[in-house]
């Protein structure tokens, strides 16, 4: 395999394939945080903001609730200003509602989004029933609309808006359970590309470090002989780099070494 090549060649070789196996590790290890990161910013900036939003519309469901107690309990600037902050907590509720709409897209969210939307509105008509009632002064009326149509809507809006919260809860908690898995398939596939690069890489090495150190050997070998006057050693020149040029040259040495011995021992007789 290595036999025609040129030293420094199967030296770059060599390292073409230790840097080719850290790339294939280093290109694998960056999809998969990619992935990984894809899931937390999915969770961060989507799943986790709606839970967000959701919560603040229970805040302000509650708020209204407590200003409109306010409302009935109380008389006079006092009893003005709760109902004043009415429409301020309307408009907070509406605000998130609108954020919801733009971020929801698969149709169970927006079937629950429906819902909420839908619990509003009943909700909504019957504190304007309230409000008309308090402005009239019909507080007997009032307590009748608490107790029965008012507590109804308002807890069937809660329940709405806790099922939109419980929804994207879960699937905050799918797209952990994801990411998790995605880190543990990350990991054990990192250690096993990381196994295989090192098993090829000593392989390949030591195939390179063979063909390189082999024949050398073989070379300082009939050197060895040839300096001990020993013109009979058998040279087999099998490569074309620079260890078989040297083989080459040393057979080449050897059969001139040879004639000219030859022609002296002629000589001398």
């Amino acid at each position: 395999m290595f036999k025609n090549m040129k030293i420094g060649l199967r030296l770059g070789l060599g390292f073409a394939v230790v840097v080719i196996l850290l790339l294939v590790i280093s290109a694998a290890s960056y999809l998969r945080v990619r992935q990984i990161n894809g899931e937390i910013e999915d969770m961060v900036n989507d799943k986790f903001p709606k839970t967000v939003h959701a919560n603040e519309i229970i805040e302000a469901i509650d708020t209204v609730a407590r200003l409109l107690r306010n409302g009935y309990i109380y008389s006079g600037e006092e009893q003005k200003k709760a109902l004043d902050q009415i429409p301020e907590q309307r408009k907070i509720i509406s605000e998130n509602i609108d954020k919801l709409e733009k971020s929801i897209h698969s149709d169970k969210g927006k079937e629950m989004l429906k819902a909420v939307q839908s619990a509003r509105g009943a909700y909504v008509g019957d504190q304007d029933k309230f409000l008309s009632l308090l402005k009239d002064n019909k507080k007997e009326e009032i307590v009748v609309l608490m107790q029965g149509g008012l507590r109804k809507t308002q807890t069937d809006y809660l329940k709405s808006v806790k099922n939109l919260i419980d929804f994207q809860t879960d699937l905050m908690q799918q797209s952990g359970k994801h990411a998790d898995d995605l880190a543990g398939q990350t990991e054990t596939l990192i250690l096993s590309l990381s196994s295989v690069a090192v098993l090829l890489a000593m392989a390949f090495g030591w195939l390179v470090t063979v063909s390189i150190t082999r024949p050398v050997s073989e070379a300082a070998g009939v050197a060895k002989a040839l300096s001990q006057g020993n013109l009979t050693v058998r040279i087999t020149v099998d490569s074309k780099d620079e260890t078989g040029q040297l083989k080459q040259a040393m057979s080449d040495m050897v059969g001139k070494l040879s004639a000219i011995i030859g022609e002296v021992n002629t000589a001398s007789e």
